[in-house]
């Protein structure tokens, strides 16, 4: 357990601190809320294309949802049956039912980290210096704290410290986490959708952003701020991914209905098919 702990700090803890007071460090103003956003812009860019994939899946899979419900009542509750019908409908759709969930897997341990990160960043500065690496430590406004010259100030704006709880940080991260799942969901369902299943996700939309309030209130400050930023940017990802579909599918429209008036207009073209007409000579022999 101890060796895995090594490796998870060597991996990800440390490299996520020495990141944020890299920034904290080198950007004007030296502004740690600030330090904690642009390392979080970061992350986010890194797990974009997990992030992009795990959006055309789940639109893909609400896409579904009506041909699911029908299967749902072929099987007529015979769980194994209905187990092979929707794999054999996943096979046709062409799509992994687990591809959704895999980029979630994959970016937990990240924000277990950044969790790790944040409560020993907002700390005494004698608690991270063991953490950082040479470069990062040798920094003139890192040494400078280090040394006891300034101080370790750990606010945002100067005003909200990072290292206390934050109500208002906390409410925010709910909304905007509401936000982010509200635009994933679908505006209209047809009646053989709406299951237990559609009220279970409905209900969820809901709950997903109140514990997301209920966790950050008692959080320091940093995490909500993690949080805020990450889905602000979730939702500018999901915002471009679906315009992008829709224009997608636009021009798919403008290339049937070009392709169905160019049938036409060749339809219109054809020569008229010639009526052999046997005409009898009545001449004299």
């Amino acid at each position: 357990m101890q060796q895995i702990g090594a490796i998870f700090n060597t991996i990800l803890i440390a490299p996520l601190v020495n990141a944020l007071f890299f920034i904290y460090g080198v950007i004007p103003g030296h502004d740690f809320g600030i330090s904690i956003i642009l390392l979080t812009i970061v992350i986010r860019l890194i797990l974009w294309p997990l992030a992009s994939k795990q959006l055309h899946s789940q639109k893909k899979m609400q896409a579904m949802q009506g041909d699911i419900a029908k299967v749902r009542a072929k099987a007529a509750g015979d769980k194994q049956k209905e187990s092979a019908m929707l794999m054999e409908l996943y096979k046709e759709k062409e799509v992994n039912p687990f591809s959704a969930c895999l980029p979630t897997l994959l970016q937990f341990p990240v924000l277990i980290a950044m969790f790790v990160v944040f409560k020993q960043a907002t700390g005494s500065i004698q608690g991270i210096e063991a953490l950082l690496y040479a470069p990062v430590k040798n920094l003139p406004y890192i040494q400078s704290i280090i040394t006891g010259q300034i101080p370790f100030n750990v606010t945002l704006f100067g005003i909200v410290s990072m290292a206390k709880p934050n109500a208002i940080l906390a409410v925010l991260s709910g909304i905007t986490q509401f936000v982010q799942v509200k635009m994933l969901t679908p505006k209209k369902q047809a009646s053989d959708v709406k299951d237990s299943q559609a009220q279970m996700t409905a209900m969820m939309n809901y709950t997903f952003p109140a514990l997301t309030v209920f966790i950050a209130w008692g959080l320091p400050a940093a995490l909500p701020t993690y949080w805020i930023t990450t889905n602000f940017l979730s939702i500018g990802q999901q915002w471009l991914i679906m315009r992008k579909e829709v224009e997608t599918m636009e021009e798919m429209d403008v290339v049937k209905v070009i392709r169905k008036g160019s049938a036409t207009s060749a339809t219109k073209k054809l020569p008229k098919p010639r009526v052999k007409t046997r005409i009898k000579n009545k001449g004299k022999k």
